[in-house]
């Protein structure tokens, strides 16, 4: 359910997305100097964003020194 408000902003947003929409030529000229030419990921990148991963996830999740001595 969509409250009047909501629809006002959406309406309100839409407005002034069309008024401020760039020409298509210029918008595909923008896009080409943000996105590379050959977006093609290495063969690598999944095994290298997983060690990223588990490594934030085994900094994130380990026993400080202090707690573990304080365990001993």
């Amino acid at each position: 359910m969509t409250s009047p408000a909501r629809s006002d902003l959406d309406q309100l947003l839409a407005a002034w997305a069309s008024a401020r929409r760039l020409p298509d030529a210029e918008a595909e000229r923008v896009r080409r100097a943000i996105v590379p030419a050959d977006p093609a990921l290495p063969a690598t990148w999944w095994s290298d964003f997983n060690d990223r991963i588990s490594t934030a996830i085994a900094r994130a999740t380990a026993t400080p020194t202090p707690a573990l001595a304080a365990l001993a």
